[in-house]
């Protein structure tokens, strides 16, 4: 389908298929946005967002490298430094939680 010249919109965006390895780096993507969001936000959310965020962006980031992602749009660029990244947040938000004892944030 040819849109006219000087249309715009979704007709005129062609884009190939995503490829198994550009599908889980894109939900990989996106699960680093929520936990950047929730970084951002820690005051006013539950610390177990920033926790699940971080254990999913890690899993799929790792299922992207297994299947030959090596660059990512995250402004870390490589997913073993942002693997590491979460990994070390993870951490922090786990001692946060269970040993420090700070379920909820302080208000």
């Amino acid at each position: 389908m040819n849109a006219p010249a000087g249309t715009v919109g979704p007709a005129t965006y062609v884009r190939p298929p995503l490829t198994r390895p550009e599908k889980f780096e894109r939900m990989a993507f996106t699960f680093c946005r929520m936990g950047t969001v929730g970084l951002i936000a820690w005051v006013v959310t539950p610390p177990i967002f920033v926790l699940v965020v971080a254990l999913a962006a890690i899993a799929l980031y790792a299922k992207s490298i297994t299947l030959g992602v090596s660059w990512s749009k995250c402004f870390l660029r490589r997913p073993t430094l942002i693997i590491g990244v979460w990994g070390a947040i993870a951490i922090a938000d786990l001692v946060w939680i269970f040993v420090l004892g700070q379920r909820w944030p302080i208000g």
